[in-house]
């Protein structure tokens, strides 16, 4: 960790987190997992979020203090997990623009960063598998005597949900080294599974019928689709129906993968791509995209019909691996 980083928190009393609307594992866990340390620190900190989590990440023990309003308070510093654009805030960003560009910021991202805000500090490394790497590679160096399992837990949790429990081919040395780092610091590895991996609702379930009825095939692409009136009807979020990606990502012929979602209410098809060997980065820059080589997301503005515009950007991917 920079040492002029090191210095703003450690001498920062009252500190507020953020993480990115609609926030996945990755974000959660360093999220909570930092916030913990900075607490046993003797800091103040605060959570916040555009979008509350997914309920299935509520056997977290601190997820109640995550709040999607933000009050801004005068703090003495705030923190970006797993983002650095404000488009991830908008909704807190576009209530006092001013605020965020004139209080001191630190990011913490595993995403390219392209930025160049004069109020910003960055710990950035687009080759991490997830954010809460970065985060326990910098801060176990410099406070290994504040770790504990509670903290081990939620940082070795989304460590495994970036990798899918370590089914990607990235650098595998780096984050299975980390990850026995944080079993030998208790992390609670029966339990991440037990309610990461293993828990699955009913209505998930029916969620996941829905979907394989309506899978397709193109060439070496593997796609299907859901509308947020199928969340609603079956009473699910978006977290418990981009799960089952993980399963379909393992049909044989299926190079790429991708859950479309229509977005009702913005008028946009959302796209979430994976694969177990094509660079999904590539094809997502031919849209608003953001992601990695493995796992990318993708939205474009709905023109006309879902189901036709499924159609189109489906042909146009295809043709691109």
């Amino acid at each position: 960790m920079e040492k002029d980083i090191k210095q703003l928190l450690e001498s920062a009393e009252n500190i507020a987190l953020f993480w990115h609307k609609n926030p996945d594992g990755d974000c959660i866990g360093s999220l909570l997992g930092f916030g913990k340390l900075l607490e046993k620190m003797g800091k103040r900190v605060s959570y916040f979020t555009p979008t509350l989590p997914s309920r299935i990440y509520d056997f977290l023990p601190e997820i109640k203090k995550i709040s999607s309003v933000f009050d801004y308070k005068n703090y003495d510093l705030l923190v970006f997990l797993d983002f650095s654009e404000m488009t991830r805030i908008d909704s807190f960003y576009n209530g006092d623009t001013k605020y965020f560009d004139e209080h001191q910021v630190i990011v913490i991202d595993h995403h390219v960063y392209k930025d160049n805000k004069k109020n910003r500090k960055v710990i950035t490394d687009d080759t991490a598998m997830s954010a809460c790497e970065i985060i326990f590679e910098h801060t176990y160096k410099r406070w290994p005597d504040l770790y504990d399992a509670q903290i081990a837990t939620c940082l070795y949790l989304w460590l495994t949900t970036d990798s899918w429990n370590f089914r990607y081919d990235e650098d595998h040395k780096r984050i299975l080294t980390n990850a026995l780092r944080l079993v030998e610091l208790w992390a609670n590895k029966k339990r991440i599974v037990d309610n990461a991996f293993r828990k699955k609702s009913f209505a998930g379930v029916k969620m996941m019928q829905l979907m394989f009825k309506r899978l397709q095939k193109k060439w070496e692409l593997i796609y299907t689709r859901y509308t947020d009136k199928d969340l609603k009807k079956l009473n699910i979020d978006r977290e418990e129906a981009d799960f089952w990606q993980i399963i379909i990502q393992d049909i044989d012929e299926a190079k790429v993968t991708i859950i479309f979602r229509n977005d009702e209410e913005n008028k946009k098809c959302c796209m979430s791509l994976r694969s177990k060997h094509a660079d999904v980065q590539k094809i997502a820059k031919s849209f608003g995209w953001w992601g990695h080589m493995h796992a990318a997301w993708c939205t474009v503005i709905r023109s006309w019909s879902f189901q036709q515009q499924v159609d189109e950007i489906s042909t146009k991917i295809a043709s691109m691996m």
